[in-house]
């Protein structure tokens, strides 16, 4: 028994040794173990990545876009400097022209009102033009040329049956004529001339009668022309204000 004890005992010490030698605990040579494996590991920090450096394989004919050709853009240009700035034009600040006119005037009237748009001057120009507005329509019979001939025609008119008459004594181109009648309207004259031709007045005519009117225009800056107006607001009462070309 007791030999058998020793074989296994030195079968064992035999299994321990031969375990050491392959781990290398005893220093022995290169060993494959893995702890072996593990301290032999290359430094880190001596690592190097190698690169591939061959080129890329080239793309298929057909997969290569040609990129389009772009022609350079001009260079955009700077605008000069203005050597110097122009002025603004100037502002006219003058009133433009204007007219008034004052129609219906009787001459006094007029040359009253001349006289003092002439005192007001600031460039107002005055242009004056008379007209004859008959005021109203004469029935008579001309003047005979002498009072006794007025005499004997007036008779013959009265044996006609008129006896509504007058004859003019003042001097002038009517002297001596005999009036018949003063009328308002051309149609009421008419409608007289037309009874007393019925009853043989055969002389009777007809004349307008009448005083000249005068228009006045006044021209220049409107507001000179606005001050104008409301200046002779009182001396210009009836009278028609109408308005011109300037």
């Amino acid at each position: 028994m007791v030999p058998l004890r020793v074989a296994v005992i030195v079968l064992i010490f035999a299994n321990l040794l031969a375990l050491a030698l392959w781990k290398g605990w005893l220093g022995g040579g290169d060993s494959d173990g893995q702890p072996e494996r593990l301290s032999n590991q290359l430094n880190a920090e001596r690592l190097k990545l190698a690169v591939d450096a061959r080129p890329p394989a080239p793309r298929p004919r057909e997969a290569i876009a040609e990129a389009p050709r772009t022609s350079p853009e001009p260079p955009v240009p700077t605008p000069a400097a203005p050597a110097q700035r122009e002025s603004a034009p100037a502002t006219d600040t003058s009133a433009p022209p204007a007219c008034v006119a004052f129609a219906g005037l009787g001459v006094d009237q007029a040359q009253e009102l001349a006289a003092r748009i002439g005192k007001v001057g600031g460039g107002l120009k005055l242009n004056e033009s008379r007209s004859e507005q008959p005021s109203s329509w004469w029935v008579y019979i001309p003047s005979p040329g002498s009072k006794d001939g007025a005499d004997r025609k007036a008779a013959e008119v009265r044996k006609l049956g008129v006896d509504d008459l007058y004859i003019v004594p003042d001097a002038g181109p009517n002297q001596f004529a005999i009036s018949l009648g003063l009328f308002k309207s051309e149609v009421a004259a008419n409608r007289q001339l037309e009874v007393l031709r019925a009853k043989g007045v055969r002389s009777a005519q007809i004349a307008t009668r009448g005083s000249a009117l005068v228009r006045l225009e006044v021209r220049g800056p409107s507001d000179s022309l606005a001050t104008l107006v409301s200046d002779l607001s009182d001396h210009v009462k009836g009278v028609s204000r109408q308005g011109c070309k300037p």
